[in-house]
């Protein structure tokens, strides 16, 4: 019997995506995932064979790879030539909630559309005439401007969201697949995250920030809302390469904004967790100097500090809001920006809606907004913006713009609360056009 569940627990875990550490009854060796930094000119894939290792995926914007190796062999891959750095996996968790039990029925009829009290608060309606999150520059159908978004992913026929979701992706446990069932939602939160920014502005349900922003739903935590940052690792990876899987597919230089190019422009991530790992701290940079801005969760553990990655420079850190400006004590403290993330109405799989409550739902209010930036930008005839500095303020930069035209609440200027503020979207939008 002790054999059998040996044999059986693996198997049950991966279905809910977990990374397996698998066991044998007959030799005790255990599978672990690591994340490692390697020197090209020097690194030998085959020695990781050699050592009962397999390498998963090969990241193609820096330097690192996917590796499962028996737990025992790890000090021998550091002695691999090549290797310059181990990381062992790690866990990252969702940062939403229920406020209220969402409904899992189908619905049979939608209900009509309302404006969510957060999308209101930014004011993004107030710029849908100058820009709704679509540009299509060489007018092929397409728009130059995506958000990819790492979540749960999305119940990508919902008939608020469906045709705004332009590519759909899982990587769980290092496999990647495009298959609609493996993508799908199985959780709510990546479907609410994506609603807040991309729900179309039509007669049903709710309307998003960007309500007509191309989307990138990249599953990659699981039905728990549970992920690793291997498979964080790698959804960055994909989101710069885009469904073509090409990085500057043209050679011109230009990966982001590129007609010719499918990189995300944004990366909005509704996660975190408490752990530095260089490997992907050092993706997320080279996102960054691609012109990527990276959109993510403060956190919700009342903590002094942001999670990762949010805690990193790159990104922009987002804390939450209620209705009334306040700011709960669960939201972490020293975002770079607020926005609404208490009780907030977004769609929800099976067609449904759903009120949540999180940094999770106050990241997307952000990532819109800077949607709604770049393709403002494009639409005029002006050069995307850089994604600038945590503490660019006067800079013609994203996180410049978002700085200085945030609501300032609290402290004069930045403060542990707040940070710059509550974002604005149509005080960004307009002075988007002027710098």
């Amino acid at each position: 019997m002790r054999d059998l569940l040996l044999l059986l627990i693996p198997l049950l875990l991966s279905q809910f995506g977990y990374p397996v550490l698998m066991a044998s009854a007959s030799t005790g060796t255990e599978l672990v995932t690591l994340i490692v930094k390697v020197n090209p000119s020097e690194f030998k894939p085959a020695k990781i064979k050699e050592l009962g290792g397999q390498i998963v995926y090969s990241v193609n914007i820096v330097p690192v790879v996917i590796v499962k190796a028996p737990k025992y062999m790890v000090d021998k891959l550091k002695e691999v030539p090549g290797v310059v750095h181990i990381s062992l996996d790690i866990m990252v968790h969702i940062l939403g909630k229920p406020a209220s039990p969402p409904g899992r029925e189908k619905s049979q009829e939608q209900p009509p559309q309302e404006t969510p009290w957060g999308i209101e608060r930014i004011r993004a309606p107030d710029v849908w005439n100058l820009t709704d999150g679509y540009t299509d520059l060489d007018e092929d159908g397409d728009s130059e401007v995506e958000i990819a978004v790492i979540d749960t992913g999305v119940d990508y026929d919902h008939p608020d969201l469906q045709a705004n979701i332009k590519w759909l992706i899982a990587v769980l446990n290092g496999r990647i697949t495009t298959n609609p069932r493996r993508a799908d939602d199985g959780n709510g939160h990546g479907t609410h995250v994506i609603g807040i920014i991309a729900a179309i502005n039509n007669d049903i349900g709710v309307v998003g920030a960007a309500p007509r922003v191309e989307v990138y739903s990249i599953k990659a935590l699981n039905d728990a809302g549970i992920g690793w940052i291997s498979d964080i690792t790698i959804a960055i990876d994909l989101a710069i390469k885009g469904p073509d899987g090409l990085i500057d597919s043209d050679g011109d230089g230009l990966v982001v904004g590129d007609p010719d190019d499918d990189a995300a422009e944004v990366i909005s991530m509704s996660f975190g967790g408490d752990s530095d790992v260089p490997e992907l701290h050092e993706v997320i940079q080279k996102a960054y100097g691609c012109g990527v801005v990276l959109v993510a969760a403060a956190g919700n553990e009342g903590d002094l500090q942001p999670s990762y990655p949010a805690r990193y420079p790159e990104v922009i850190a987002v804390g939450a809001t209620n209705s009334s400006d306040g700011v709960p004590e669960w939201s972490n403290r020293n975002p770079e920006l607020a926005a609404p993330g208490v009780d907030i109405k977004s769609t929800y799989p099976d067609d449904t809606y759903a009120v949540l409550s999180g940094t999770s739902m106050a990241c997307p209010h952000v990532s819109g907004a800077v949607a709604l930036i770049q393709a403002v930008r494009l639409a005029n005839g002006l050069a995307l913006l850089p994604p600038g500095g945590e503490y660019d303020y006067d800079e013609a930069t994203v996180r410049g713009i978002l700085h200085r035209t945030a609501d300032d609440l609290g402290d004069y200027g930045y403060d542990v609360l707040y940070g710059y503020g509550v974002v604005r979207a149509d005080k960004a939008v307009q002075e988007a056009l002027e710098v």
